[in-house]
C-alpha cells in the first residue's frame, strides 16, 4: 500500500474518532449515536478518497497492482471488523447503562418506602405526650433516619451525575440571601461545638442574579457541613463571598470555606473529590458520612463551567473554594413589587378558601405503614381520607364518588400508579366527569420523574419521604 495511502487510512481513523467524541460531549448523542457517527464518517470519506485517488502508472506492473489492491482489501476489512466490534461494545455499554438506571429507580423506591414510614410515624410520635427520655429517644430516631435519608440521596446524586442526568436550571435569585441561608441551617450544631463562625460578602457583587440557587447552595451546605463535621469544639470557620469582576451582564465571584480543623496531606488533597473518599478510614469512623459530599459538589461545580479547589496543610485547616461567573438580573427591582403583590393576593384566596374539613380525597397507597401514615398527616389537616390499596381498588372508587384529590402511589400490585390513572381520565372523558387531580406521591425521585408522570396525565408530584408542608401546598392550590 503506498505511503500516502496509509496516511489517508489514519487520518480518518482520527477524523472519525475526533466526530464521535464532539457528538458524544457536545451534541449530547448517546455512545452508541456517536460511534455509529463516527463509523458512517469514516466510510463515506474513504470512498470519496478512493474515487479521487489517481489511477496508477503505466510503467508499473499488473502484479504489482494486483498485491496492492489484495493488501488494501485485508486491511480494509480487518477495519471493518474493529469498527464492528466497537459498535457491538458501545450497544453493550448503553444496555449496561439502562440497567443501571432501572436498578436506581427500583432502589430509590424501595429504600425510600419504608425510610417515609420511619420518618413520617417518628413525627407522629414527636407530637404525642412523652417524657423527656422519651423525647431524646425519638430525637435520636430521627437524626438516625435524617442522616440515612442524607446518605441515600447522596448515592442516587452520584450515580444520576455519572450517567449524565442532571439538569441545572436558569432562574433569578438573590444570591446573598441564599448563602445566608446555607450557612444559617446550621446554626444549632455551630453552638454545640461552640465554632466560632464568620459569614463575609462582597458589597460589590450584585444580590439578584441568574442561575441555579438549588444546586449553588447544596454546594455551598456540603462544604459548610464538612468544615463542621472536621473542626474541633471551639474552632473556627471562615465563609466568604469575594467580588472577582465584572464584564456586561455577567459577574464573576469567588465562594471560599476554610476551617481550623484537621487539614489535608498533598495525597489526600488529590483524591478528596473522588467518590467515597476520605482522608482515612479512622476519619470515617469518627467523623461519619459517605465522603460523597464533595465529590458532588465538585460535579456541580464542573456542571456549571467551574472547579471546586482545596488549599490545605494537614493540622492546619483547609480552605475548599470555587471561581463562578452567573449573568446579573437587571430586572431585580420589577419581581420584588411582584412578589409583594403575589403574597398579599394569596393572603386574601387563603381568607376565602374553603375548610379543609370540607375536603375529601382518595389516597392509593398499597403499604400498610404508609398507608397509616398518610391519613394521620391528612386528618390532622381537617380532611377526610379514603384508601385504596392499588390502582384497581383507586380507579373503582374514582367510579363511585368525587373526591376534591387523589394521591396516587406509583408501583402497586394489581394496577400500578400509571395504569389507574390512564383509567381514571378515560372513564372521566367518556362520561362527561369533571377531572379530579391526580398527584404523584412515590418514592421514585431520580431526574425526569415527575415530567414522565405528568405525562402520563397526573397533575403534579410529590416524593416520600412526605413533606407535610408540599402535601398542604398541594391541596391548598388544587383545592380552593
Amino acid at each position: 500500500m503506498p505511503q500516502n495511502y496509509k496516511s489517508k487510512i489514519i487520518f480518518l481513523l482520527f477524523l472519525s474518532l475526533a466526530v464521535g467524541l464532539f457528538s458524544f460531549y457536545l451534541s449530547h448523542l448517546t455512545i452508541l449515536q456517536s460511534t455509529l457517527l463516527g463509523f458512517g464518517v469514516f466510510f463515506f470519506s474513504l470512498i470519496i478518497f478512493n474515487i479521487g485517488k489517481k489511477e496508477p502508472q503505466e510503467d508499473i506492473s499488473n502484479d504489482t497492482s494486483s498485491a496492492d489492491e489484495v493488501d488494501s482489501d485485508v486491511k480494509y476489512r480487518l477495519l471493518e471488523k474493529k469498527f464492528k466490534a466497537i459498535s457491538e461494545k458501545a450497544e453493550k455499554l448503553e444496555h449496561e447503562i439502562k440497567s443501571t438506571e432501572l436498578f436506581l429507580a427500583s432502589m430509590s423506591h424501595e429504600i425510600r418506602t419504608p425510610l417515609n414510614g420511619i420518618i413520617g410515624m417518628t413525627e407522629v410520635l414527636d407530637e404525642t405526650p412523652l417524657s423527656q427520655e422519651q423525647k431524646e429517644h425519638v430525637s435520636m430516631i430521627r437524626e438516625s433516619s435524617n442522616n440515612l435519608r442524607v446518605i441515600v440521596n447522596d448515592v442516587l446524586d452520584v450515580s444520576k451525575m455519572n450517567a449524565g442526568k442532571m439538569e441545572l436550571e436558569s432562574i433569578p435569585f438573590d444570591l446573598f440571601t441564599k448563602i445566608e441561608a446555607s450557612v444559617g441551617i446550621f446554626k444549632p450544631k455551630i453552638e454545640e461545638k461552640e465554632i466560632n463562625l464568620s459569614l463575609s460578602k462582597d458589597p460589590k457583587i450584585p444580590r439578584s442574579v441568574i442561575g441555579d440557587p438549588t444546586r449553588l447552595s447544596q454546594v455551598i451546605i456540603n462544604l459548610v457541613s464538612n468544615a463542621i463535621k472536621f473542626t474541633d469544639k471551639g474552632g473556627k470557620i471562615d465563609v466568604l463571598a469575594e467580588y472577582i469582576g465584572q464584564e456586561d451582564d455577567e459577574v464573576t465571584f469567588k465562594v471560599s470555606v476554610s476551617d481550623s480543623g484537621i487539614g489535608l496531606t498533598q495525597e489526600q488533597q488529590e483524591k478528596i473529590f473522588e467518590a467515597y473518599s476520605q482522608a482515612t478510614a479512622s476519619t470515617t469512623r469518627k467523623s461519619g458520612g459517605t465522603g460523597l459530599g464533595l465529590t458532588i459538589s465538585s460535579k456541580i461545580m464542573n456542571a456549571m463551567g467551574t472547579e471546586l479547589k482545596v488549599e490545605s496543610e494537614e493540622g492546619e485547616g483547609a480552605t475548599f473554594f470555587f471561581v463562578l461567573t452567573l449573568k446579573v438580573d437587571r430586572k431585580s427591582s420589577a419581581p420584588e413589587v411582584e412578589e409583594e403583590i403575589e403574597v398579599e393576593a394569596e393572603a386574601e384566596v387563603e381568607e376565602k378558601a374553603p375548610s379543609l374539613e370540607d375536603i375529601h380525597v382518595l389516597v392509593a397507597e398499597d403499604n400498610p405503614i404508609n398507608q397509616k401514615l398518610i391519613k394521620i398527616v391528612l386528618e390532622k389537616l381537617g380532611l377526610k381520607v379514603t384508601l385504596a390499596a392499588n390502582g384497581q381498588e383507586a380507579y373503582e372508587a374514582r367510579m363511585n364518588g368525587d373526591y376534591a384529590l387523589i394521591f396516587m402511589d406509583i408501583q402497586m400490585p394489581v394496577m400500578g400508579g400509571v395504569e389507574s390513572t390512564h383509567s381514571i381520565l378515560a372513564y372521566e372523558q367518556e362520561n362527561g366527569r369533571e377531572h379530579i387531580p391526580i398527584i404523584a406521591l412515590t418514592a421514585n425521585a431520580l431526574p425526569g420523574d415527575k415530567e414522565k408522570y405528568m405525562s402520563e396525565g397526573m397533575d403534579d408530584y410529590a416524593t416520600k419521604p412526605l413533606d407535610v408542608k408540599i402535601i398542604e401546598k398541594l391541596i391548598k392550590q388544587y383545592c380552593s
